[in-house]
């Protein structure tokens, strides 16, 4: 363990990554910035992962293995273990089959500290398992460094960078950011549902053209393996950041979001197989939340379009389907 306080805390959940952790880990040793912590935190992996967390931990005073106990699918438990455990002023977070660029965290802290931003962003890229980069679309990154505030990055949220902006590596965020904030255990696509609160508490976020972060595309994933509870939490995401922006009274753009979801919600009903046991339940309760979500927003708006938009969802998604593509027809759009 550090013998003083580091200026950062890397969070690493580990599950499932035997053939990965090591170079995981070997590249952020590799890094030019060395004052940092690094948490292995074991997600009760049933592998040979548990050891080699405990392994890395006696070769580098830096590193902390943590076994905490599984909260549920996804690596939210471990995320949030490693954030209570977490000593440093700054926070970010490695996928263990992931592997960063050796400037990486030089890069984003020196942007923080100039641009003063408590959130630093930047592009990541594919990597396959024969080590070949793939970089996104240009749309897809950030072609120039920009400093956006709390409005102009959800403006931004709607462009093609909403692929950077999702996530939760390739990024540096003060520490400060998760005060009485923790990822929902349980829940997959866990970082989607929670940036809402973090961007809530920024000033200023700094979004960098640079590239440090390499995601290693491979079968077995969460996203590969879970469609249904993915699609879920997405729709979720989407219900929670209509009630952040309702709470600013964003109107339009909590209309935004929780069309999205309830369309969302409409187009992929036949991924969710109702006839398994609780799927039914988690449904209806996500679509419930919708509803009350659109009432509120209808209330405080007091618009009498939202007022039948939100009539037509409580008839069903079916009506609010076709009422939404009716409109959408009358003003010569589609759906």
């Amino acid at each position: 363990m550090p013998q003083t306080k580091p200026i950062l805390t890397v969070i690493v959940p580990v599950y499932k990554a035997e053939a990965t952790l090591d170079a995981c880990v070997q590249s952020i040793l590799a890094q030019t910035f060395a004052d940092f912590e690094l948490l292995l935190v074991d997600d009760e992996s049933p592998d040979n992962c548990p050891a080699l967390c405990d392994g890395w931990a006696g070769k580098d005073a830096r590193i902390r293995a943590l076994h905490p106990p599984k909260t549920g699918p996804g690596p939210s438990g471990a995320r949030n273990a490693g954030l209570d455990a977490a000593q440093g002023d700054w926070i970010t977070m490695v996928d263990s089959d992931d592997t960063i660029a050796p400037d990486l965290f030089a890069t984003l802290y020196q942007a923080a500290q100039e641009s003063g931003a408590e959130l630093v962003i930047c592009n990541s890229c594919r990597r396959f398992e024969d080590g070949t980069l793939q970089p996104h679309a240009p749309e897809q990154c950030f072609a120039s460094d920009v400093l956006l505030d709390e409005e102009q990055f959800w403006d931004a949220f709607n462009t093609p960078w909403i692929s950077q902006f999702t996530g939760t590596a390739h990024r540096l965020y003060a520490a400060k950011l998760f005060d009485g904030v923790r990822y929902p255990e349980g829940m997959v696509h866990e970082d989607y549902y929670v940036l809402p609160d973090l961007i809530a508490r920024c000033r200023r976020i700094q979004c960098l053209a640079y590239t440090g972060y390499y995601v290693l595309q491979h079968t077995g994933s969460i996203t590969e393996t879970a469609r249904r509870e993915v699609r879920l939490a997405v729709t979720r995401g989407d219900i929670h950041r209509a009630g952040y922006f309702l709470s600013r009274g964003w109107y339009d753009r909590a209309e935004g979001a929780l069309t999205d979801a309830a369309l969302f919600l409409y187009r992929n009903k036949a991924a969710y197989d109702l006839r398994k046991p609780g799927h039914r339940e988690e449904f209806n309760a996500t679509k419930a939340e919708l509803c009350h979500t659109y009432d509120a927003l209808a209330t405080q708006k007091g618009a009498r379009s939202l007022q039948l938009r939100a009539a037509a969802l409580r008839a069903g998604l079916p009506v609010f389907y076709a009422y939404t593509r009716l409109l959408a027809l009358r003003r010569g759009g589609t759906s």
